[in-house]
Parts: structure tokens; C-alpha cells; sequence
């Protein structure tokens, strides 16, 4: 099911973090925090794979309140909400009043980083956009790129993007590219593929994806992907980027 974490001081999203984070702050002597906990477990439930739900219970103790507090949190008015992206905290502008799970989904939507996925629409922009990104920073091994008909790029591959940004530069190309689907063969959408640059002239390695459209099925694919692109010295910070 969809989880919530426990999360506080000790332990919060920081700029490693793998994941994006939607916080809820809370206080169990609180009424109302206490009214919005089948809420958050259903939401937590509704967006797992692509967001993860965490909770700071900021009564515990008075370190955890002033840590609440120094987010960007009134203790006179739980349950607070809010949206972690590197490290960075998005408070979530409730008006006083107990948020919908739609309106808590759509902040959500509106804090993901959908500029981590560059829109590819032929073989051209792959050398323009996608490459030369990868061959710019140390860390990364290849570029990923998503084949659909959607016309919008969705929140789970925008967070899988984030998931995966110190290994690879996302990209999609939208509307059933006709050039595109040519390009890789494609004859069903969506479709997957990492793509390696090989030598000058634009050729490069691909390897498509043939799992389930889920996330952390996605997400696994790409961590095989990265050792087989020849990433290195990975596994000792995903220990620490566990969070």
C-alpha cells in the first residue's frame, strides 16, 4: 500500500534525497491533524511510485517543533503541508481550511520539476538536447527518452526524471511523433528507451524497456541500465540517498 514515512529532524529530504516529497506536519494533541490522517493515508495510497508521502509529528518534542517551525510551519494551525524538492520546502497555502486530496495532488503537480524532461521532437534535437547534456556532467551515462501520445508530460515520469537525475538527461517525445516513432521503431506507445551516445555522428546504443509501466519497475530497469552504461561508485551513495 501507500505509505507514510515518519519522518523528522534527523531524518527529512535533503538536495540527495532520490525522491520527491510531500510532507504532512502534525500534531497528535492536534483535532484537526488528527481528522487528516485517513486523508493523507488514501492520498499516500493514490500517488505511490511517483510521490512519496512522509509525516513530522511536530508535537513530539520541543526540537521537533522548532524544526517544524524553522519549515515554514504555524504551530497554532496543524496540520501543516508541504512539497520538498532538493532540499528545498514548498508550504502549502491552505487559507485555514483542511485541503482536498486534489488540491494536495495538484500542489504536488505544480512543485514537480518538469524541467528536468527536455521535449525531443527528431534525431537533431537527441544530439542537441540530450547528449551533449549527458557529456557535460561527470555523473551521467546516457539519456532516457519516452515515446507517447500524451500530449503532457505525467507527474510519475516527471519524478522518475528526478529519481534518476544524477544518472541520466530525460527526455519525451509527445503526440505520436511520426519521425520519432520511425526512428526507434516504435509501433505501440508509450515506449522506453536509454540511449548511449556513440563516437560523433549522432549514433548511439539503445535498450528499450519491456516491463510494466509502473515506477519502481521503471526505476529498477534504470539502475541495471546505469551499471550496464558503465556508471561506477553509485552504490555507496545510494546507501546514503536512501531517504
Amino acid at each position: 500500500g501507500g505509505t507514510v514515512s515518519p519522518l523528522g529532524k534527523a531524518k527529512f529530504p535533503d538536495a540527495s534525497s532520490r525522491h520527491l516529497w510531500l510532507i504532512v506536519f502534525y500534531s497528535n494533541s492536534d483535532e484537526a491533524s488528527v481528522q487528516s490522517q485517513d486523508m493523507v493515508t488514501k492520498l499516500a495510497e493514490k500517488i505511490k511510485g511517483t510521490y512519496k508521502v512522509g509525516a513530522v509529528n511536530c508535537g513530539r518534542s520541543q526540537t521537533e517543533a522548532s524544526f517544524c517551525s524553522s519549515q515554514g510551519v504555524d504551530m497554532e494551525d496543524l496540520p501543516y503541508f508541504g512539497f520538498v524538492v532538493d532540499g528545498e520546502v514548498s508550504i502549502f497555502d491552505d487559507g485555514g481550511q483542511m485541503p482536498s486530496p486534489k488540491a494536495l495532488h495538484d500542489f504536488a503537480a505544480e512543485k514537480t520539476p518538469f524541467s528536468l524532461v527536455h521535449n525531443i521532437n527528431n534525431r537533431v534535437q537527441l544530439g542537441e538536447r540530450l547528449f551533449p547534456a549527458v557529456a557535460a556532467d561527470v555523473s551521467k551515462v546516457g539519456a532516457v527518452l519516452l515515446l507517447t501520445d500524451k500530449y503532457e508530460t505525467s507527474n510519475m515520469y516527471a519524478s522518475l526524471a528526478y529519481r534518476h537525475r544524477s544518472q541520466f538527461v530525460f527526455g519525451e517525445s509527445r503526440a505520436k511523433n511520426l519521425a520519432m516513432a520511425k526512428e526507434f521503431g516504435v509501433k505501440k506507445y508509450p515506449a522506453l528507451v536509454a540511449l548511449k551516445a556513440r563516437g560523433k555522428e549522432g549514433e548511439y546504443t539503445q535498450v528499450k524497456y519491456e516491463g510494466k509501466l509502473k515506477a519502481d519497475d521503471i526505476s529498477k530497469w534504470l539502475d541495471g541500465v546505469y551499471k550496464k552504461f558503465g556508471g561506477k561508485a553509485e552504490a555507496a551513495q545510494q546507501k546514503r540517498r536512501r531517504k
